[in-house]
């Protein structure tokens, strides 16, 4: 078993959550739109949507410097851009997400997990690497979106960026990782979906970035890229 290129030499191996570890619980989703809306959406198909609108929110902050737009202020803004991008108009956005708010508590919306995610956690750690997760949250519900996944006991270390004060891109939460792992940037990698947010933000502070891209939407990454998180680790 053998690390991937990119995690050669590092001490620590920090995760992007929402999208990277754990996804949207697909299923209720379109479930909640159709009972809304009418419109029946395949999980493959709001996948695509979800990280076609990353790939342009990713190119928006770039023209902006990074400025976070005031609609990432609104809850579950993530999934109003994708029922936007799949043809629903704004009021219908607007009821669909107050549905996902009771669903929410009942039950973290981004509780899915690929089988292979366990598994690599596992094999990472039996490589003596420390695992850590920053995550941008809405409502500083990490642990809990972790817990419904079933991967929360795998990580040292756990940022949430509603609890600490600070989000991705900006520097300082990278930072703040770092200081409670007590590393250096160069002793970690940093792994997440988002090219701007995740892989280009922890590349300038001197992590290694590496870009999950499993629909191949960035191949102008100056950051190494993976189609799958299984790639981290070579078990041949």
């Amino acid at each position: 078993m053998t690390l991937h290129p990119a995690l050669n030499g590092k001490r620590a191996c920090i995760f992007d959550a929402g999208g990277t570890l754990v996804h949207p619980d697909w299923s209720r989703l379109s479930h909640i739109a159709e009972q809304v809306s009418g419109r029946v959406f395949e999980a493959g198909e709001m996948d695509r949507a979800f990280g076609e609108m990353l790939r342009a929110v990713g190119l928006e902050m770039q023209r902006e410097g990074f400025v976070l737009p005031d609609e990432m202020k609104r809850s579950h803004w993530t999934f109003r851009r994708i029922y936007r991008a799949l043809g629903l108009d704004e009021s219908t956005c607007d009821s669909v997400v107050e549905q996902l708010d009771g669903a929410h508590l009942d039950r973290h919306l981004w509780s899915g997990v690929n089988t292979e995610v366990p598994r690599v956690l596992d094999d990472l750690k039996r490589q003596g690497l420390l695992l850590a997760v920053i995550s941008n949250t809405e409502d500083g519900r990490l642990a809990d979106s972790l817990d419904a996944a079933g991967i929360r006991d795998r990580f040292d270390l756990l940022i949430d960026s509603h609890l600490v004060g600070l989000r991705k891109p900006d520097a300082a939460i990278f930072q703040l990782a770092l200081d409670r792992l007590t590393l250096k940037a160069d002793d970690a990698a940093f792994v997440g979906d988002s090219y701007v947010h995740d892989a280009l933000a922890a590349q300038a502070i001197g992590l290694r970035g590496i870009l999950l891209d499993p629909l191949n939407l960035h191949p102008e990454s100056v950051c190494p890229r993976i189609r799958s998180l299984s790639e981290l680790i070579d078990s041949h």
